[in-house]
């Protein structure tokens, strides 16, 4: 499974599993402190590990919050 910032180029290398998460780059899992967001990642990525198939990229809903 990975985590990408590069959809497009996730694909052009097939990755296995990806997951294409919008938030700034070096912010994969969200704001620092935030135990709570960083938790519903990383269950969302351990979910979708067990259903998603072969070279299947799936974006995450999550939006960053400007503060």
């Amino acid at each position: 499974m990975s985590m990408t910032h590069f959809p497009d180029l996730t694909k052009l290398v097939h990755a296995p599993r990806a997951l294409h998460i919008k938030f700034p780059l070096g912010r994969t899992f969200g704001q620092p402190e935030r135990k709570d967001l960083q938790k519903k990642i990383t269950v969302d990525m351990l979910d979708n590990l067990t259903t998603m198939e072969k070279e299947d990229l799936k974006v995450l809903s999550y939006r960053w919050k400007r503060d």
